[in-house]
C-alpha cells in the first residue's frame, strides 16, 4: 500500500507499507512524471513503515523510471526502519546520478529538511 502527497514546491512524499506491487507503480510513476512536468525536476521523500520490498515487476518499473528520468530527480530521501533498507539505499545510490540518502524513521524531520534544502 502507498500514499502520495505533493508537498511544498517540487517535493513528492510517498509513504509505503507492505510490499509495493505493479499496481502501486502504475499509480506512482504517473504522479512522479506529473511532478516533473509541473516543476522541471522533483525531489522524493520515500517513507517506509512496515515495508517488505518490491514485487519483481514493480522493482523493474522503478529501475526503468530511474534510467529515463534520473536527471530530473534532484534528491531522494529514503526513510526506513530496517538495516536492509539502509543497505538497499546505499547499493541503489551507486547506480543513479541522483543524490540519495538513507535516514532512520526516528530522523524523519531531518530527512524532510534535507530533501527540501538547496
Amino acid at each position: 500500500m502507498h500514499t502520495i502527497t505533493e508537498g511544498k514546491e517540487n517535493i513528492v512524499r510517498v509513504e509505503v507499507t507492505g510490499k509495493l506491487t505493479q499496481d502501486d507503480y502504475d499509480k506512482l510513476i504517473p504522479s512522479w512524471k506529473a511532478a516533473i512536468a509541473r516543476h522541471g525536476k522533483m525531489r522524493l521523500l520515500f517513507v517506509m513503515k512496515d515495508f517488505h520490498g518490491w514485487e519483481p515487476g514493480a522493482a523493474w518499473d522503478d529501475l526503468q523510471f530511474d534510467r529515463e528520468h534520473g536527471a530530473q530527480v534532484e534528491r531522494v530521501a529514503m526513510v526506513g526502519e530496517k538495516k536492509w533498507q539502509e543497505w538497499m539505499t546505499k547499493i541503489a545510490s551507486w547506480f543513479v546520478a541522483t543524490d540519495v540518502r538513507y535516514f532512520d524513521l526516528s530522523k524523519l524531520t531531518e530527512a524532510e529538511k534535507w530533501v527540501a534544502s538547496a
